[in-house]
């Protein structure tokens, strides 16, 4: 840090600390512009060392020294000087609340020794800003200036006197508090660094990993929003149940025992010392539900914490690993530790352990030889191994959701850390038709059918053989066939009821008032549009997905024309 230099602006004797004085200050010596700025980092205040010149000056509060040979004798509390002593230089005299008037001793070289009966009274105190100025550290007076530490103080270019502020205004870079010093000083990660900063007006309340607001020379907290932040954070119920989640019976199962049961009977689980799972790793085909996952075991939260009587704010943590990413080395670390810190700040809240969600979690937590981002992944990774030590402990439950498991990081997903390994499939014919089933809900449907039995040919329509996209052709001559049903998600039937609500739309613009819902051929035909976008796309995970087990038969791949040729 650097040194702290005192600018003695005032030229006389020490002005008065109310805002008369300073006014008087202004009048006798007017401000020269222009102004220069500089952000109050400290505010103190100090009793000066009393002068002769300050013990002669009307006004000034004193108290009798207990030294004095006039203690015993003094009135008690505090005196103002009202003139000094026209008789006899060195002697000033004192008027006191109970009316008594008495001369003292002012200190004056060569009167009695040069002694002092007199000492300043409180109500004397200077008061000081260290501020930066220009990137270096000085000390003003502020007396008769009401400062704050983040404030912007006003001062004359030349002399540096402070003739006026402006209030703190939070709008610098935000920071995540690293280590905390002492009261007054912290340690910040802000823009891939490390700084030291003043607390400011924050003294005592900042809490390792909550955020702060820095000014433009990050030398001072302007705004303490500690653990407290609504990014990364459903604020609302998504009213997605289990029940919602078609399709994925296996899964949600392994799910809700794993997860549900141990929060639902802990007596239990404690008299088998089994512990909960500290982590689970979804993994599976893009649009197969893992998100759905995400919105049912936040739904199980809120009623969790509503049965708790306990607010579920900060209990559920959303993240996408790519979102965790930035420029700066040391910012997604930070995040990180961020987040574990509000998962426990919610746990330690409420007795009921948060879920850190998150989503594309091969972005953050690749294999850090994989030769892929690999700098930023050699200090992402560790961070996150870091938090997840002790996890049970700590009050957090971590589900890591990916569409590529095998480029997971190994110590990421071992045992003790990722417990529960669960894949998502897609969805089955059986599947499918209850999804379209769910999405009709709400639907016009023509009298010409029903939704059970449109939910039938939509699911025909999509696991139609007919829907191919690439022939495959094995080494011993045989052919196997890459239709739209082995690229089928669940975020597709919605899609596809989407469309077809459209096409029924058109059809009915054309009569004076609609007349029909939705039918079979509006619901074969947005099949159809899906399957023709979806055969412009490359699906080569879904491919590589389909040949996994006979990959060395294969003798040729070939996409067709156009679908279903």
């Amino acid at each position: 840090m650097l040194n702290i230099f005192q600018i003695v602006i005032w030229k006389n004797s020490k002005k008065g600390n109310d805002m008369t004085d300073f006014n008087q200050d202004l009048e006798q010596n007017p401000i020269r512009y222009p102004l220069v700025q500089a952000t109050v980092l400290k505010v103190s205040s100090r009793m000066p060392k009393p002068t002769p010149s300050m013990l002669r000056k009307t006004g000034t509060l004193v108290t009798v020294n207990p030294g004095s040979k006039f203690a015993a004798s003094a009135p008690k509390g505090v005196g103002r000087i009202f003139a000094p002593d026209p008789r006899e230089e060195g002697w000033s005299w004192v008027s006191f609340p109970d009316g008594a008037k008495n001369r003292y001793r002012i200190g004056m070289f060569g009167v009695q020794g040069g002694a002092c009966d007199l000492e300043l009274a409180e109500g004397e105190k200077e008061r000081f800003a260290t501020v930066n100025y220009s990137g270096q550290m000085i000390e003003v007076p502020i007396d008769g200036l009401n400062i704050e530490p983040g404030d912007v103080v006003k001062l004359e270019r030349e002399t540096l006197r402070a003739v006026g502020v402006e209030p703190a205004v939070p709008t610098g870079s935000i920071a995540f508090v690293s280590q905390i010093i002492d009261k007054e000083l912290a340690v910040v990660d802000v823009s891939g660094g490390r700084r030291t900063v003043f607390a400011g007006k924050f003294a005592g309340k900042l809490v390792p990993n909550g955020r702060v607001v820095l000014d433009s020379a990050l030398a001072i907290v302007l705004e303490n929003y500690g653990l407290e932040d609504d990014s990364f954070e459903l604020d609302q119920a998504t009213g997605i149940t289990w029940d919602d989640i078609c399709g994925q019976e296996a899964a949600k199962a392994l799910f809700l025992d794993s997860m549900e049961r141990p929060m639902r009977f802990p007596k239990h689980y404690k008299f088998f010392g089994k512990k909960p799972a500290a982590g689970f790793l979804l993994y599976g085909p893009p649009g197969c539900s893992k998100t759905m996952f995400a919105k049912a075991v936040y739904t199980s939260l809120v009623k969790r914490c509503e049965e708790k009587g306990v607010s579920p704010k900060g209990g559920f943590i959303l993240v996408s690993g790519p979102e965790l990413l930035d420029k700066y080395v040391g910012v997604p670390e930070a995040t990180i530790r961020h987040i574990f810190a509000r998962a426990r700040e919610f746990y330690r809240r409420t007795g009921i352990m948060a879920v850190i969600f998150i989503d594309e979690a091969e972005a953050i937590l690749a294999k850090r030889d994989s030769g892929i981002s690999s700098d930023v992944l050699k200090t992402i990774v560790p961070a996150f191994l870091a938090q997840m030590q002790g996890v049970r402990e700590s009050g957090a439950i971590v589900i890591l959701a990916t569409n590529k498991p095998e480029s997971l990081d190994s110590a990421a997903i071992r045992p003790g850390r990722i417990d529960v390994k669960i894949e998502i499939k897609r969805p089955t014919k059986v599947a499918v038709r209850e999804i379209f089933l769910k999405n009709f809900k709400g639907v016009a449907i023509s009298s010409t059918t029903s939704a059970e039995l449109l939910a039938e040919v939509g699911a025909i329509s999509v696991f139609s053989p007919e829907r191919r996209i690439y022939e495959i052709k094995k080494a011993d001559g045989t052919t196997v066939d890459f239709t739209l049903a082995h690229i089928v998600s669940g975020s597709m039937i919605p899609a596809i009821v989407a469309d077809a609500k459209r096409l029924a739309l058109e059809r009915e613009l054309l009569k004076p008032e609609p007349t029909e819902g939705l039918t079979d051929a509006d619901l074969v035909g947005a099949v159809d549009n899906i399957a023709r976008q979806e055969f412009g796309m490359d699906h080569g995970d879904a491919l590589r997905e389909f040949t996994h087990d006979f990959m060395d038969q294969i003798a040729n791949v070939q996409k067709l024309h156009q679908i279903g040729v």
